[in-house]
């Protein structure tokens, strides 16, 4: 028969194995949902950074639309200003000449008696 001292040994030692293995156990598990807690709530940061700069993306490309139209528009009235601006210069160059065959008309009649 064994002595009662090596069972009471035996006994505490297997509680404090199970105790030990129930604190690892639970240590585990604690830390995991910590863990999980912790990745979770990054995640939700995350999305949120994520939308508010899909956010600021489709503004900054609706922005550059806008510049794009405007560029568009300048461009498209720089050459049309070009066009009268030519077509101004040329008028201009035809009044010049008519004011030259005017001048001679002139000094002309200013020479006759």
């Amino acid at each position: 028969m064994k002595s009662p001292v090596i069972t009471v040994q035996r006994s505490t030692v297997l509680a404090a194995l199970a105790a030990w293995l129930l604190l690892v156990i639970g240590g585990y598990y604690v830390g995991k949902l910590y863990i999980d807690r912790s990745i979770q709530s990054v995640q939700q940061a995350n999305a949120i950074h994520i939308q508010t700069m899909q956010n600021q993306l489709d503004s900054m490309a609706s922005a550059i639309e806008e510049i794009e139209l405007a560029l568009s528009n300048a461009d498209q009235a720089l050459a049309t200003s070009g066009t009268t601006q030519e077509n101004l210069n040329q008028k201009i160059e035809a009044l010049d000449k008519q004011l030259q065959l005017l001048a001679e008309s002139l000094a002309v009649l200013k020479e006759a008696p």
